[in-house]
């Protein structure tokens, strides 16, 4: 805003049409000094119009203007896809982020073994959120839309160019919606920004993946930038789950979510350790324990459910699709096995991978499956999760078989390389003896071609995918399918909420209305 001279002298009413620069300079009267304004202003107590590069009182009195930097330096004013460089930005201590094998982990102590440790009934009482306790878990390895909101002080350009690049692109990247309506993706532009601005570590999620989404599609970001919002995220996230103080829910719950993309960058880290997959697998079950811990109440208050809808699922029909040699690779375990326990854990399993054939043989390659095959961790038994710590070899083979999936996804940016990684991995990990049972997922190593990869997961060299033989894919069917989505329970069957419990849309074969939520 423009400065009112003290000044009556003659000069002061000399023509408008004089310039800036040509006003003589009069000295002002004080005024409230601005946090953020340059040296100059704050020396003389008056405010500083914050204008860059120069601020109008200095170029008024033609003398240098200099802003304080206590922030992270300044990119060049170009667009958002230039080199970002800040070989001075400070980073944080990372010694409590990394897990014992080096790896950044986004992991409070007390959000360990996710939902592997209890039960998520979702059932919880709206205003008595239970966080979750150190006692009760085990430890963790490792389209153009300006911003609706200006950020706190602290936030510097290359900042304010993640967040416009966030609410421009990176706010679909949770998103399968299609058509003039997307409710999700505006859930995500403007309700989690909100969520953000009141909570720094989902802020420097947003930020985060913003710049990992910039690196996918080769913009020369600084790696040690992008680490630092990464880091921050994760230690602010730990203490928030620590600090237990509820009015973090939102941003607790929002971030869950967002945990799957950030840590997906591990998959891409050369020096990461190998089968890195099996740690996703808890990144994903995190959610779950998430909700549970949280309560229903406080999500839907928060406006935020709809962030964790996933497809309906008919695991009976599922089960036909199930490739022979997994189911005799588990029927044909014999009693002095050590996986003769969990007999019932992989079969169980098998019927949701099941699910992924069935729905790609029929339906083909549609937004839908790809939110199938992404969200496939969210459903597996907490079990199976438990063996794959413990790497059974059985566990790595339906891996091995589920990382062909993961290629199918190239819609999702973030989901570049998993499928790839993983089978490598496999490949380098797997004890010999069971090689022929991965020799299909291994055909697909090094075959980038969508359609290929179908087919040979499939084992039909004819197969063409029904979507685009329909005109599934951009039309009224995906689009329906998409509006279908809703919440359901851990066996794929619909759910609705009655006073924040839930319960099922269809009774089942008992006349029963009490969702599953563990096989």
């Amino acid at each position: 805003m423009p400065e009112s001279s003290a000044s009556s002298s003659p000069e002061a009413h000399t023509s408008a049409s004089r310039t800036d620069d040509e006003k003589p300079y009069h000295s002002k009267r004080p005024h409230k000094k601005s946090r953020t304004g340059c040296k100059n202003c704050k020396a003389r107590k008056v405010k500083c119009d914050e204008a860059r590069p120069t601020c109008r009182s200095c170029r008024l009195r033609k003398t240098e203007c200099i802003y304080p930097s206590s922030s992270p330096p300044k990119a060049t004013p170009a667009g958002i896809a230039v080199p970002i460089r800040s070989k001075d930005s400070p980073l944080p201590s990372l010694e409590a982020e990394h897990s014992s094998n080096g790896q950044l982990s986004p992991f409070p102590s007390a959000l360990a073994a996710t939902s592997i440790a209890g039960q998520s009934d979702f059932d919880r009482d709206a205003t008595a959120p239970s966080f979750p306790s150190t006692d009760d878990l085990g430890l963790l390895p490792s389209i153009v839309v300006e911003p609706m909101f200006r950020p706190a002080p602290a936030v510097d350009e290359i900042d304010m160019r993640l967040l416009w690049f966030y609410t421009t692109s990176t706010c679909s990247s949770f998103s399968i919606e299609r058509g003039t309506t997307r409710p999700l993706e505006s859930l995500m532009r403007t309700t989690v920004v909100q969520y953000a601005f009141e909570t720094p570590f989902l802020m420097h999620s947003l930020f985060a993946l913003a710049s990992l989404q910039l690196q996918s599609l080769g913009s020369a970001i600084d790696p040690q930038r992008s680490f630092y919002y990464r880091a921050k995220s994760f230690e602010g996230y730990r203490k928030a789950v620590e600090d237990a103080n509820p009015t973090t829910i939102p941003a607790l719950l929002a971030n869950s979510l967002f945990l799957t993309a950030l840590s997906s960058q591990t998959f891409r880290d050369p020096d990461t350790k190998d089968l890195y997959i099996v740690d996703w697998m808890l990144v994903w079950r995190g959610i779950g324990l998430m909700i549970g811990a949280m309560g229903v109440g406080p999500m839907i208050d928060a406006g935020l459910n709809i962030l964790f809808y996933r497809p309906v699922m008919d695991l009976d029909e599922a089960t036909y699709s199930i490739p022979n040699n997994l189911l005799f690779m588990v029927s044909s375990i014999s009693t002095d096995d050590p996986d003769h326990a969990e007999v019932q854990v992989y079969y169980n399993t098998l019927r949701y991978l099941g699910s992924l054939y069935f729905n790609l043989a029929s339906k083909g390659m549609t937004p839908v499956m790809a939110l199938r095959i992404i969200t496939w961790f969210t459903f597996v038994p907490r079990r199976f999760v438990e063996l794959g710590r413990e790497m059974r070899p059985r566990v790595i083979v339906i891996l091995a078989h589920y990382a062909m999936f993961l290629k199918l996804t190239t819609s999702i940016w973030w989901t570049a390389g998993i499928g790839e990684r993983t089978l490598r991995d496999i490949r380098k990990h797997l004890n010999p003896d069971w090689v022929d049972l991965v020799r299909i997922p291994f055909q697909t190593i090094s075959v980038h071609d969508s359609m290929k990869v179908a087919r040979i997961i499939l084992q039909d060299p004819e197969w063409n995918n029904p979507s685009t033989i329909a005109g599934f894919a951009e039309g009224e069917d995906a689009l329906a399918s998409v509006r279908k989505l809703t919440w359901v329970d851990n066996v794929g069957e619909p759910i609705t909420w009655q006073d924040n419990t839930a319960v099922l849309v269809n009774p089942n074969d008992e006349g029963s209305t009490t969702p599953t939520w563990s096989l």
